[in-house]
């Protein structure tokens, strides 16, 4: 009697313990996205639960299925590399970051004398001109030069402290010279078309 109450006992455990497994199994499904998502569930509150429900949708399996893949060949194509340079391992990370940190730059780098800085341009159309705007804080009128070679834009300023560059495509070709102002920071271009 007893070794029947064992044998069934022991059957139970069995039944759950492959219960639980087919849920891990199905929870773990979904890949890098389904992990992301899970991993989203746990930190923000309701959020589990609305992921739950959406694992049982066919649609969004397949959805996480074809993100899966993206993922998958983008790691193929573009993996994370490591630098090597007079025997100094480095990440892609640069040593200087946004975050603060105040390391000090190896000694495989020369520390720049001015950083040369991106411009934010911002292009309108209107009509039978062009308006462009750039922002170049830090730097006197003087020291803005400003060419057109065909439908490139080439924006260069150097400052005291500062020093930019950038080169933008136009939309269309332009004509004549531009008509520009500055004012605190902001330079305003004024392009006629062709």
């Amino acid at each position: 009697m007893e070794d029947d109450n064992q044998k069934n006992k022991l059957k139970e455990l069995e039944e759950k313990v492959k219960k639980l497994e087919a849920k891990e199994e199905k929870e773990e499904s979904g890949g890098v996205a389904g992990g992301v998502l899970r991993g989203l569930g746990r930190l923000i509150p309701g959020l589990g639960d609305v992921v739950k429900g959406l694992g049982k949708s066919d649609a969004f399996q397949q959805r996480l299925s074809v993100i899966n893949k993206e993922v998958e060949r983008q790691l193929r194509e573009a993996p994370l590399k490591k630098v090597e340079q007079e025997g100094v391992r480095r990440t892609i990370i640069p040593p200087r970051t946004t975050l603060g940190s105040r390391q000090p730059p190896s000694r495989a780098e020369a520390p720049p004398s001015k950083k040369q800085k991106e411009v934010i341009v911002d292009i309108f159309d209107e009509g039978d001109h062009m308006k462009i705007v750039a922002e170049l804080p830090g730097v006197a009128e003087e020291d803005i030069k400003t060419e057109v070679r065909g439908s490139i834009l080439i924006i260069a300023a150097k400052g005291i402290s500062r020093e930019y560059y950038k080169e933008v495509t136009l939309p269309c070709p332009v004509k004549g010279e531009l008509d520009s102002s500055y004012k605190n920071g902001s330079l305003q271009l004024k392009a006629e078309k062709i």
